[in-house]
């Protein structure tokens, strides 16, 4: 899913660093952004990224602990989101297909596919779900109307995650060759049904 990461610090804190240790975990940073984005989480290896930053792969463990540590760290699919959502409800669920099937933000599709192939670790798949919870359920929840309002918002976030397995991992024929305007409309509607469901008066 879209999901923007935060992650904690891991040892050594680097607010003791000095400015070789800052340098050196910066630039592991950069490398790791590039080759995650490039070859997903999966096609980068520890050892790949730190021949990209030019240093040890020893060092790449001692600054983040581990690969899924430096994958969260590095990568952030939020990009604005909080505004899509802050917007009126009657229209949310097209808003939200049409932010991601924005083409003027390619870096959403890498993204997108780099967690995908990582969600089968425990600590990405804790911060999807966390990311989940107070991206999506904690501003949208207590805006709707009626009953399973969490619920609700958590089985839209499914839905829309299905449409970018079928976009961007499986490539579906059909849905990569529909008109984009006609996958908004018919898909954002079918979200919208979740979060603002038609009264018996719309029936």
């Amino acid at each position: 899913m879209p999901y923007g990461c935060r992650v904690t610090h891991p040892s050594p804190d680097p607010s003791r660093l000095r400015p070789a240790g800052l340098a050196t975990r910066t630039a592991i940073e950069d490398a790791a952004r590039t080759l995650f984005a490039e070859r997903g989480f999966d096609g980068a290896s520890v050892r790949g990224i730190a021949g990209e930053a030019g240093v040890d792969p020893a060092l790449v463990i001692r600054h983040f602990g581990s690969k899924e540590a430096l994958f969260l760290r590095t990568v952030d699919t939020s990009l604005g989101i909080g505004s899509v959502l802050d917007g009126p409800l009657e229209d949310v669920g097209r808003r939200l297909v049409a932010y991601f099937l924005d083409p003027a933000r390619p870096v959403i599709r890498q993204r997108y596919v780099a967690l995908a192939q990582a969600a089968h670790h425990d600590q990405v798949r804790e911060e999807m779900n966390r990311h989940t919870a107070e991206t999506y359920v904690a501003p949208l929840a207590p805006r709707l109307a009626g009953a399973d309002a969490e619920l609700r918002v958590a089985l839209a976030v499914a839905q829309l995650a299905g449409l970018l397995d079928l976009l961007f991992l499986q490539r579906d024929p059909i849905l990569t060759a529909a008109d984009p305007a006609a996958v908004i409309a018919t898909y954002g509607d079918a979200i919208q049904r979740l979060l603002t469901p038609p009264g018996p008066e719309d029936a």
